[in-house]
């Protein structure tokens, strides 16, 4: 049922070498990155110059400077003197194309407590990206983390942060993180952008993590609430694991609300769960619509054994819905659930959701009962009413209640 997603890796390789760029300071002197007045150690000064000087004229050595740096390390005695000696790291790495002198510069600026603040984040996220691109992903997501503390935005550090979980093949790591910001995107009026839902659900789906897949299905809804934000959703919740036909109905159905019915299989599997000799009503209405997509050949065999059948029950199961409802009434729970599925498949909703709950207090599947009954209730048009019987579902159908919950939190609006 699930289609092979295409994810799109969530890098920012490319970003850091040309801002870090030009972070640069120029020349070779001693220089900050804040206003504050400088006070360089005597010994930092005698180490700095000789190195400095290095990169200095027409004709810079560099790579000789980089051999020479660790006597400046070695000279560093207060916050000025790292300052300094961070900023002629990142002015080697920048010059020699070097990423690893670029983050030593970067951290031993960020260590100095020197940067202004407003670029604090700035630079954290240079280092993420960095340490995210050699490979070195705890460190990436401290400094990503940090970024965002400082008010950095740019360029999706959460994004990275998610991909550093799955680089390390930690799906639950960010399948938590992606939790984590969901309140935090909803009280900013934001949805979670999409790729990042995607990427890491088709992680997820792979590595058969259920409730994890569950999770980020939902995630996926409420963050692409269009037919193929849906049709992705839905069959994930209806791939990861075996769902009994009865299950998978109600699932095929809300693929059908959606507009998400996408390839003959599905809507072959509907009819056969449905059973045209008992719900004739709702399965001519589904195979004509398979018929006018292009997925069932109205001169195929199957087209036609369906069809006769389904018509030839349609007109006896619309004829006396008042009788068919009457017998739900007196009987037990089957023919309560007999009938209120016969009512639900000529649309007499209302009534239907009356006899699902008559079929839920005679002892019947109440899982099946509450997961119906809300769905009657949704058609209806009763959405927080759905979402209150829909809750109380349990069991395997759960995930597929919770769907259809979904569905009518979007509906209300």
């Amino acid at each position: 049922m699930i289609h092979k997603f295409a994810f799109r890796r969530l890098t920012s390789r490319g970003i850091v070498s040309r801002a870090a760029m030009a972070l640069a300071l120029a020349g070779g002197a001693l220089v900050a990155t804040s206003a504050q007045a400088q006070d360089y150690s005597r010994g930092f000064r005698s180490a700095y110059a000789p190195v400095a000087e290095m990169t200095s004229g027409e004709t810079p050595d560099w790579a000789g400077a980089r051999d020479k740096f660790d006597s400046v390390l070695a000279a560093i005695s207060n916050d000025d003197d790292r300052n300094a000696a961070g900023n002629l790291a990142l002015m080697i790495g920048n010059n020699l194309n070097d990423p690893a002198w670029q983050r030593r510069g970067l951290e031993l600026m960020l260590q100095s407590g020197k940067v202004e603040p407003e670029r604090i984040g700035q630079f954290q996220f240079f280092v993420g990206n960095l340490a995210y691109n050699a490979k070195d992903f705890a460190a990436a997501r401290t400094a990503l983390t940090a970024a965002l503390a400082a008010g950095y935005t740019e360029n999706d550090p959460q994004g990275l942060i998610i991909e550093t979980y799955l680089q390390e093949d930690d799906v639950a790591g960010a399948v938590a993180y992606i939790e984590q910001l969901q309140p935090e995107f909803a009280a900013a009026g934001r949805t979670i952008p999409v790729t990042w839902i995607e990427r890491t659900l088709g992680a997820a789906y792979s590595n058969d993590m259920y409730d994890e897949s569950i999770a980020l299905s939902k995630a996926l809804v409420q963050a692409d609430p269009s037919s193929g934000g849906w049709l992705k959703s839905l069959q994930v919740v209806g791939a990861i694991r075996q769902l009994d036909p009865q299950v998978e109905l109600d699932l095929l159905r809300l693929m059908r609300e959606t507009k998400a019915l996408s390839n003959r299989a599905e809507y072959v599997r509907y009819i056969e769960a449905l059973d045209p000799r008992i719900m004739s009503n709702e399965v001519l209405p589904v195979l004509n619509e398979a018929a006018a997509a292009g997925l069932i050949d109205t001169g195929d065999n199957y087209y036609v054994e369906v069809k006769s059948i389904a018509d030839s029950r349609a007109s006896s199961d619309r004829s006396n819905p008042d009788a068919t409802f009457s017998e739900g009434q007196s009987g037990d729970a089957l023919d309560a659930m007999g009938s209120a599925n016969v009512l639900w498949s000529i649309g007499d909703f209302a009534r239907a959701e009356t006899l699902y709950q008559a079929a839920a207090d005679k002892g019947g599947d109440v899982n099946e009962a509450m997961t119906r009954k809300g769905m009657a209730q949704v058609k209806q048009g009763k959405y927080a009413e759905a979402i209150e019987t829909l809750g109380q579902v349990t069991g395997p159908r759960k995930p597929v209640a919770e769907m259809w919950a979904l569905y009518a939190q979007q509906q209300a609006g």
